[in-house]
């Protein structure tokens, strides 16, 4: 993420597309704690294109006994 331009009343960024998929995942995942910013930044960049990344096919889990 960089800044591309600044000035007193807005900020625009610049990101890589796996970068903004990630960052929509967490807003839409916090949007509860985050509110009105974390809907109004969700349709955003929902209206740039971007979508969430794609859930795994597989989920691996794994257990280490108490042995360590």
């Amino acid at each position: 993420m960089k800044t591309l331009s600044a000035d007193k009343s807005k900020v625009q960024i610049g990101v890589v597309p796996e970068e903004a998929a990630l960052l929509l995942q967490g807003l839409e995942a916090q949007r509860a704690e985050l509110g009105s910013i974390a809907e109004e930044l969700i349709e955003l960049l929902r209206a740039k294109g971007v979508r969430p990344p794609p859930s795994p096919d597989h989920i691996r889990t794994e257990f280490l006994g108490p042995e360590g």
